[in-house]
């Protein structure tokens, strides 16, 4: 055995790692926001907003032919008095990423619910730094919805 198994041994029997996070990782916080509104441009308070992102990384699964995909859970929220929502997919490990797949379902009592399905590139999201660790990638989705008749 090499004197760096060795080492990794003893230190896995200590509960150590040789690469660790414990102390600190880059990650991103994924954010959606936007407004819900009317067809005539009013707010709509009170409206149930569901986002749910699917990550597709620049990595490629060769036994699904397919990119890997990171599936976020799915995030609720209602709309603030003036038609306002914002959602927050937290502690995503820090990733290469080519697209965002949005699917965003909005309710709310006296209209028809939608549904947005959206691609999203790269280029069309906004970064910032966030805390020591984190980046912040944010996406504006505004939604419409029409009056049950």
């Amino acid at each position: 055995m090499k004197k760096t198994g060795i080492f990794a041994a003893l230190l896995a029997m200590l509960g150590l790692q040789l690469q660790s996070c414990e102390y600190g990782c880059p990650y991103t916080t994924f954010k959606t926001n936007g407004t819900v509104q009317d067809e005539n441009g009013n707010d709509i308070k009170g409206a149930k907003v569901s986002v749910k992102i699917d990550i597709i990384t620049d990595k490629f699964d060769p036994a699904e032919r397919h990119p890997d995909t990171i599936k976020c859970n799915r995030q609720t929220v209602f709309t603030d008095r003036k038609g306002y929502y914002e959602t927050t997919h937290k502690d995503i490990d820090d990733v290469d990423f080519k697209t965002l797949n949005y699917e965003v379902i909005t309710d709310k009592d006296g209209y028809k619910p939608e549904t947005i399905r959206k691609e999203v590139t790269k280029s069309e999201i906004r970064f910032k730094e966030g805390d020591t660790w984190e980046t912040i990638a944010s996406h504006k989705i505004n939604i419409v919805l029409k009056k049950n008749k």
